[in-house]
């Protein structure tokens, strides 16, 4: 059973957790980068706190109420800004369920589109991504992250 709620406070740790889990399975293309946290605890707590509405920062729990996958959004700009599933349940459609609950609150805040930035190597996400509509529009977003060059490619969906 999973269930997709908004985000509180307390969440924040185990989200950050999630992240982590689904970095160093999910992005070893970043080499030691992805090996340890990005991020420390506070800013999990700060990420919580700037997804208050109009954003929005929802978590899947599973059956025993755990946050296994999260996704944020920023209505203002059409944006899905972060989606993370914790590796031991990726492939369970979780990233899938999520994606569906980002899409309709962006669609309640009159989001006639989406879009979202993802690494160019991260290919189970934007397999995950293509298969739900999402489709590169030429942009690519390069940027450094904590020392390492990214090259991100823009994927748009309509929203129906």
């Amino acid at each position: 059973m999973l269930t997709i709620r908004r985000a509180e406070p307390a969440d924040a740790q185990v989200i950050g957790a999630v992240f982590d889990a689904a970095v160093r399975e999910g992005w070893k293309y970043l080499g030691e980068l992805a090996a340890r946290p990005m991020f420390p605890p506070e800013e999990w707590d700060d990420e919580v706190a700037k997804h208050a509405p109009p954003n929005a920062l929802l978590v899947a729990t599973n059956e025993t109420n755990r946050v296994i996958g999260f996704v944020a959004v920023h209505p203002a700009e059409g944006e899905m800004y972060l989606l993370f599933v914790h590796p031991d349940h990726a492939g369970r459609g979780v990233a899938r369920a999520l994606l569906d609950a980002a899409h309709e609150v962006l669609r309640s805040a009159g989001c006639r589109e989406v879009f979202l930035y993802t690494h160019e190597q991260n290919a189970r996400a934007i397999a995950v991504y293509e298969a739900a509509g999402y489709r590169r529009d030429g942009t690519v977003r390069e940027l450094e992250f904590r020392g390492v060059h990214q090259r991100e490619p823009r994927l748009v969906k309509v929203l129906n």
